[in-house]
C-alpha cells in the first residue's frame, strides 16, 4: 500500500486505528462520524469503512459507508473494504462459512447484513470491487467498555464483582492487530473481491476467558459464573471457517489466544477508549 492514498472510515475508532497502523506507509485520510466531503477529500485509491459501534444502527452501518462510497468513487477509488461482523451468521452448525446463510437477528447483525447487501449493490453501479471482512471477536489492548473483556477487566481493576452467565458459549476470539492485518490485505490491489471470514477457527469458552483474565488480575474471587441467565436465542457456538482468507489472501491469524490475553491484561488504564 506505499503510496497510496486510503479513506478510513472510523479511523479514530478501536479497529480504525489498529487498520492505520497496519496501513504502515500508505497515506490514510481519516474520518469518523462527521463523514468526508468530496470537495475536500484527495484522491483515494481504496475506501475502507470501518466505522460503527454495535450501537450504531443503520445510520452507522449502511447510511454513512454508502455516502462515503459516493464521494470515495468520485475521488478515484477502484475498492471498498466493508468491515461486517461474524455475527450476521446467527444460531447454526459451525464452522461459519462465508456462503453459509446470514441467520443473525440482533438489531446489530440486522444492520450489518443491510450494510453489506447495500454496499456490495453500489459498488457495483459504481464499477468498483468489494470486499466484505467479517471479524470474530475483536478484543485488543484499548477497546472501551461495552463487550465482554473490557468490561470484565474495567470491573475487576475496580474491585467490582462481575456476574456473567455460566459461560458454556464459545466464541472465535481474534486479536485486533490480526483484524487490522487482514483488512489492510483486502486493501491490496492483488486480493480478490469477495467475503472473507477474520477468525482464528479456534472455539474458546466464555467461562475460560473471564476466569483466565482475573487469574491474571488476582481477582478471581470478584467473578460471579453462572449469576446471570444467557439471553434469549444465545447463540452457544460461534466460530469462523478461516480457510478461504488462508487460500485466497495468504492470511492466518498469528496472535494466540493466550498471548492476546496478556496484551489486554497488561495494558494501561489511561490507555483505553472511553
Amino acid at each position: 500500500m506505499t503510496g497510496a492514498a486510503v479513506a478510513l472510515g472510523g479511523g479514530g475508532g478501536f479497529i480504525g486505528r489498529a487498520v492505520a497502523d497496519a496501513l504502515g506507509r500508505a497515506r490514510v485520510v481519516a474520518f469518523g462520524r462527521e463523514g468526508i466531503a468530496e470537495a475536500t477529500c484527495p484522491e483515494v485509491h481504496v475506501l475502507i469503512w470501518a466505522g460503527g459501534g454495535r450501537d450504531g444502527g443503520e445510520e452507522a452501518h449502511v447510511a454513512a459507508p454508502l455516502r462515503a462510497l459516493a464521494v470515495a468513487a468520485a475521488r478515484g477509488a477502484r475498492r471498498v473494504v466493508y468491515v461486517s461482523s461474524g455475527e450476521v451468521y446467527g444460531l447454526q452448525p459451525v464452522p461459519f462459512t462465508e456462503d453459509a446463510q446470514r441467520l443473525g437477528d440482533t438489531a446489530y447483525a440486522r444492520a450489518k447484513i443491510r450494510g453489506e447487501d447495500e454496499v456490495r449493490a453500489a459498488a457495483a453501479r459504481l464499477g468498483i470491487e468489494a470486499v466484505i471482512v467479517r471479524p470474530g471477536v475483536v478484543y485488543g489492548p484499548g477497546q472501551g467498555p461495552g463487550m465482554l473483556i473490557p468490561s470484565l477487566l474495567a470491573a475487576l481493576r475496580a474491585g467490582q464483582r462481575f456476574a456473567c452467565t455460566p459461560g458454556e458459549q464459545t466464541r472465535d476470539f481474534v486479536h485486533v492487530a490480526d483484524v487490522a492485518r487482514m483488512i489492510a490485505r483486502c486493501a491490496e490491489d492483488d486480493a480478490p473481491a469477495g467475503t472473507y471470514n477474520a477468525g482464528t477457527g479456534v472455539e474458546s469458552s466464555v467461562a475460560m476467558v473471564v476466569r483466565a483474565l482475573a487469574w491474571r488480575l488476582g481477582r478471581s474471587d470478584l467473578v460471579e459464573l453462572g449469576a446471570l441467565p444467557y439471553r434469549a436465542g444465545e447463540v452457544m457456538r460461534y466460530v469462523l471457517d478461516p480457510s478461504r482468507a488462508k487460500e485466497r489472501l495468504g492470511f492466518v491469524a498469528a496472535v494466540a489466544l493466550a498471548r492476546g490475553l496478556e496484551s489486554v491484561a497488561d495494558c494501561p488504564q489511561e490507555q483505553v477508549d472511553a
